[in-house]
């Protein structure tokens, strides 16, 4: 993906790129997205929902899909989407993985923009090659979009309890970063600086339902006790 501060510009014409080739080759298309384009939700991301983004990279998200659905309906490809939520994993990146996980196995203060003790579904990046296999390879999968199936729907704190007993870390030290911490960040860091929008995936539950992908597709999550001891045999290694 291109850089995650240069969405808007970048994106929309690496996406077009990508659906022309897919066209101009006659090959099936399945994509890799993730839960922007739904919005701020109340309750569960359940896989019919419409595209109801309150962000702009949302929206570039949420446009990405329209078009390749729009090429599907028209006949010129077979097209599916399988959305998952945030990574982990060895060498996964997402907000806890970057800002939580690796201060954990450090031994060192953490500190997170959202609610810590929120409900939240995560993605082993395992389990989202699967899922994507397994849409590949089905023929009910065209033309909608498919929930990679996740690991745990744990919060941040107890996450990061659970690595840091599984890699035999001392007790986490974490904080909520507050809006004003993140935004002094993001003067200095363009990436930091695309986050606040984004903070409705973090300050509330947000559970990914993936009952459609487990009854169709045949896909199942990993237990998320193989997931940490992966994410804590990495860190093992990277510090020999």
């Amino acid at each position: 993906m291109p850089p995650y501060d240069q969405w808007p510009a970048l994106f929309p014409p690496l996406a077009a790129a990508l659906l022309a080739a897919v066209e101009r080759a006659g090959t099936d298309y399945v994509m890799l997205g993730n839960t922007y384009g739904y919005g701020p939700l109340d309750g569960p991301a359940t896989e019919d929902l419409p595209m109801a983004p309150t962000s702009e990279k949302g929206r570039v998200r949420a446009q990405m899909w329209h078009d390749a659905r729009a090429a599907h309906d028209a006949g010129r490809v077979r097209v599916t989407e399988v959305r998952a939520n945030d990574y982990l994993g060895a060498g996964a990146y997402s907000p806890f993985t970057l800002m939580v996980g690796a201060q954990v196995l450090a031994g060192v203060p953490a500190s997170y923009p959202g609610d810590l003790d929120a409900p939240h579904s995560w993605s082993y990046t395992g389990d989202v090659a699967r899922t994507l296999i397994a849409a590949a390879g089905h023929d009910e999968s065209w033309g909608r979009v498919w929930h990679v199936p996740s690991t745990s729907q744990a919060a941040v704190r107890e996450l990061a309890g659970r690595l840091a007993e599984t890699a035999g870390v001392p007790t986490p030290r974490l904080q909520r970063m507050t809006l004003r911490e993140l935004q002094d960040i993001g003067r200095t860091d363009p990436v930091m600086a695309e986050v606040p929008e984004m903070l409705y995936l973090y300050d509330r539950p947000n559970i990914l339902d993936a009952s459609s992908a487990v009854k169709t597709l045949g896909v199942t999550s990993t237990p998320l006790d193989d997931v940490l001891a992966e994410m804590a045999a990495e860190h093992a290694r990277s510090t020999r």
